[in-house]
């Protein structure tokens, strides 16, 4: 964090600036999202989701938070909350490396945002360990877990 000369260090005052400065991400990422229009992000080819998993403006972010696939199922995502929300396992996307984790192997993906009603959908095909998050609310917990099973 930048601080200027004789700035506070007042944990209270850190922690305002640090909440809004996260609103103003948020907020340009939806201005940003807005002017972009709709995300045509990679989905697999009418695949029957094997898990649906919510997103919410609140915790818990995503329903379910930790789930369970098997290789080769699709998980699809649904905005149900009233701001843009996203997939992400991009750590290049990540404000924490350690919202991330992917198996050896597994390309990263990232669904762009998801409006409100969105959705998006994404087939595994590498076992093991996922984390994901979402860019805009990252810094809020908003973090999903799914084990990929053989």
């Amino acid at each position: 964090m930048l601080r200027s000369a004789g700035s506070s260090s007042d944990p209270h005052r850190m922690g305002a600036r640090r909440a809004l400065l996260g609103l103003c991400v948020s907020a340009a990422l939806v201005l940003a999202a807005e002017i972009a229009g709709p995300v045509a992000p990679a989905r697999a080819a009418d695949a029957k989701p094997a898990l649906v998993v919510t997103m919410k403006d609140e915790a818990p972010f995503y329903h379910p938070n930790k789930a369970k696939i098997k290789v080769g199922q699709t998980v699809e995502w649904v905005n149900k909350g009233t701001t843009v929300h996203d997939v992400s396992t991009n750590v290049q996307n990540a404000r924490n490396p350690k919202d991330v984790e992917l198996p050896k192997g597994a390309k990263p993906f990232d669904s762009g945002f998801i409006p409100p009603g969105g959705k998006f959908s994404y087939t595994f095909t590498v076992p093991g360990q996922y984390k994901y998050f979402c860019v805009p609310h990252e810094d809020a917990g908003m973090v999903g877990y799914l084990t990929v099973e053989k």
